[in-house]
């Protein structure tokens, strides 16, 4: 294990251990670059060490740790314990279906991020089996390095120290629209999220686990949710009404049959409304007006050594 690389990758998976070793087969092309490789697996049965490791070249192998939640504690918090394990200053998030194909593009990434303290995360491009990037599905329509509302988070690079010191992913929101609200709290403690466009990882969608009515509830109450940690008062009070009447909306445009559906959306938000009341810590109103001007117009990036 190299102590000096700058780079760490981290993997969260359940279920999916085909992908996730054709994952960790194409790191090898990073090389030295890599100090770990270390994975979570959250509560899949049976566990997936033995199926990663075996006839994994030594190159690998030595550099891979597997980390085993008995339980499972979902996506966000088995990319936070990702994050915490890892030792590099910079991690590489991937998802386990991922598959690594432009090594240039990641060292090119980590030269950006490493130039540049601001930096907290650096964005990549979503591209499919063909190496095609998948329409409206990227950080952002733009075709040269800009400062960005959000990242997607099946890949994308992230500053350890910064991570952590805010608290990563927001646990309880588990999967679905994350990023936004960990990308707010960024913007709000003066950091930016950086996208490459240039920078590629595919993702091939293993459809082990994907269900599109939990998908659609997690994303209304998610929504809901990053309104009640982050929002000031007078912000909140305005949107929480409008994120409930967006999960109709969704409903709609995925065109799923989803009977109860609000009212357990309903009901898992007041029975959790105590604690998510405690983890609050709103932003300020100009962070506000600023993350949507990026939505909007993300600004072109200019390196500290040209400014």
């Amino acid at each position: 294990m190299p102590a000096d690389a700058l780079l760490s990758i981290g993997i969260a998976t359940k279920g999916r251990p085909v992908s996730v070793r054709r994952c960790i087969e194409s790191l090898a092309s990073l090389g030295a670059l890599v100090r770990e490789i270390v994975v979570v697996d959250d509560g899949s049965e049976p566990a997936i060490e033995r199926a990663l490791r075996d006839g994994l070249p030594d190159a690998l192998s030595t550099r891979l740790r597997v980390i085993r939640h008995d339980v499972n504690r979902g996506l966000a918090a088995s990319r936070n314990r990702v994050v915490l394990e890892c030792s590099a200053p910079f991690v590489l998030s991937l998802d386990d279906d991922t598959e690594l194909r432009d090594p240039d593009g990641i060292i090119r990434a980590v030269q950006a991020i490493e130039g540049d303290s601001k930096v907290a995360i650096v964005a990549i491009t979503q591209t499919d089996k063909d190496d095609v990037a998948w329409p409206g599905m990227q950080p952002a329509a733009v075709t040269v390095p800009s400062i960005v509302a959000s990242f997607i988070g099946y890949a994308h690079l992230l500053r350890r120290e910064t991570f952590l010191a805010l608290g990563g992913f927001r646990e309880p929101m588990s999967i679905m629209n994350e990023e936004p609200e960990l990308s707010l709290r960024l913007l709000d403690a003066g950091y930016h999220v950086l996208y490459l466009p240039g920078t590629r990882v595919a993702h091939l969608v293993d459809p082990y686990n994907r269900d599109s009515r939990r998908y659609l509830f997690l994303s209304a109450r998610n929504n809901v949710l990053a309104s009640l940690y982050d929002d000031p008062l007078p912000v909140l009070l305005i949107r929480v009404p409008m994120r409930l009447v967006g999960y109709f909306r969704m409903r709609r445009g995925w065109k799923i049959d989803d009977p109860g559906g609000f009212v357990r959306l309903v009901g898992n938000l007041l029975s959790n409304l105590p604690d998510t009341w405690r983890r609050r810590t709103p932003v300020k109103l100009g962070t506000i007006f600023e993350w949507r001007r990026l939505v909007r117009s993300p600004r072109p990036y200019v390196a500290p050594e040209a400014r």
